[in-house]
C-alpha cells in the first residue's frame, strides 16, 4: 500500500536530493549520525529504505535532550564520536531547558526540572565532546519565547538557563554556538530589538556565533536571509551570522502554521555554500519525516510518520 502512495514521484524526489546533495558540497563537513527514528522507520517500511538512504547521506543534527535517557545519550554521543572524522564538526541540538516548548506544550517534559539537573545534562554533553570540533544548536524556540510579548520564556527562567548553557558550551574552544529565534521575532524593527537585546545580554556569558533561524519551520531561504540582515541591523553589526533550517522549506509557507504542515517539500541539503552573506550554513535540523505534534492527524512529537517523510519527498 505504502508503495502505491509513494510512487514513482517519491523515486524522483530522491534522485533529486542525491542531485542536490551532489551539487552544494559543504567547505566544512558537518556530521552527525543517522537519526533514531530513521533507523526504526528502514525496518518498519521497508519500501522506504531507498529514500530515507538518500536522506542519510546528509548531516541530519542529532538531537541531544532531555527527552531520551542518560543512556540513550551516550550511546548517541558515543556512535557521534567514533563516526564522525576528527577534521569534520559534529551538529548537535541541545534541547533540554526546564519548561522547555513553553507555548505549544507538544515536546514538554523530560528529565531536566530545574536549573541544577539542566547542568548535570549539560555536563553530560561537553564532559563527552570535550574539545572537539562541534556546531551547537542552542534550544529551539527558546529566545522567541523569551523575547515576546507575553511570552512564556521569561516567567519559565529562560534567560538565566540560557546563559547557563551558553557558559557550558562555549568551555570547547573549538564549539560554535547559535542560539535558536523564532523567524516571527525578526519580522519587524520593534521586536527584532527585543532579540537583540536579549542576545547581547545572553552573548555575555560566553562565545556566541549567531542565531538559527526557521528551526522545524518552512520559511524560504530568501525569507530567512532577510530575516538575518533585520537580526544583523537590529545588533548594529554583521559580526553575528545566521543558519537557516531547510529540512522542510522547499515550498516555503504561505501562512504562520507550523505544525505539521501538509504542503512542506524538503529543502536544499545541508551545506555552508549558501550563497549568500550573512547564512552560514543550511542545516536539516529537524530530521525529515518526524512530527510536531498531534496535529493534521500527526503522531506524538519527535515520532516518525510514513506519511510525513512522503508528502515531504512528493511534494519537491
Amino acid at each position: 500500500m505504502l508503495g502505491n502512495i509513494l510512487g514513482s514521484r517519491l523515486v524522483t524526489a530522491a534522485v533529486s536530493c542525491a542531485a542536490l546533495a551532489l551539487s552544494s558540497a559543504s567547505a566544512e563537513e558537518l556530521c552527525s549520525v543517522v537519526a533514531y527514528s530513521f533507523t526504526v522507520a528502514k525496518s518498519t517500511y521497508p519500501d522506504l529504505s531507498t529514500a530515507l538512504g538518500t536522506l542519510e547521506n546528509n548531516a541530519i543534527a542529532s538531537w541531544f535532550t532531555d527527552r531520551s535517557t542518560t543512556e540513550e545519550r551516550a550511546g548517541l554521543l558515543s556512535r557521534m564520536l567514533s563516526q564522525c572524522p576528527e577534521s569534520s564538526r559534529l551538529s548537535i541540538v541541545v534541547y533540554g531547558i526546564p519548561q522547555k516548548d513553553c507555548a505549544g506544550g507538544f515536546s514538554t517534559g523530560g528529565s531536566v526540572t530545574d536549573t541544577n539537573s539542566y547542568k548535570t545534562f549539560l555536563k553530560q554533553l561537553t564532559d563527552t565532546i570535550g574539545d572537539r570540533k562541534v556546531l551547537y544548536v542552542v534550544e529551539p524556540d527558546a529566545v522567541g519565547l523569551l523575547t515576546q510579548d507575553n511570552g512564556c520564556g521569561a516567567a519559565a527562567g529562560y534567560l538565566e538557563n540560557l546563559k547557563v548553557a551558553v557558559a557550558a558550551l562555549s568551555v570547547n574552544p573549538n564549539a560554535e554556538l547559535y542560539l535558536d529565534v523564532g523567524y516571527w521575532m525578526l519580522a519587524y524593527p520593534n521586536s527584532a530589538a527585543k532579540v537583540a537585546n536579549a542576545m547581547t545580554d545572553i552573548g555575555n556569558s560566553g562565545r556566541v556565533k549567531g542565531i538559527t533561524i526557521n528551526t522545524s519551520n518552512y520559511r524560504s531561504n530568501d525569507e530567512c536571509a532577510g530575516y538575518c540582515t533585520n537580526f544583523q541591523n537590529a545588533m548594529g553589526s554583521t559580526a553575528m551570522t545566521c543558519i537557516v533550517d531547510t529540512s522542510r522549506n522547499y515550498n516555503g509557507s504561505p501562512t504562520n502554521d507550523w505544525c505539521n504542515i501538509p504542503t512542506a517539500g524538503i529543502g536544499k541539503p545541508p551545506t555552508s555554500n549558501t550563497g549568500y552573506s550573512n547564512l552560514d550554513y543550511f542545516m536539516w535540523i529537524k530530521p525529515p519525516g518526524e512530527s510536531d505534534g498531534n496535529c493534521w492527524g500527526g503522531p506524538a512529537a519527535g515520532s516518525w510518520g510514513c506519511q510525513r517523510l512522503a508528502r515531504l519527498l512528493a511534494l519537491l
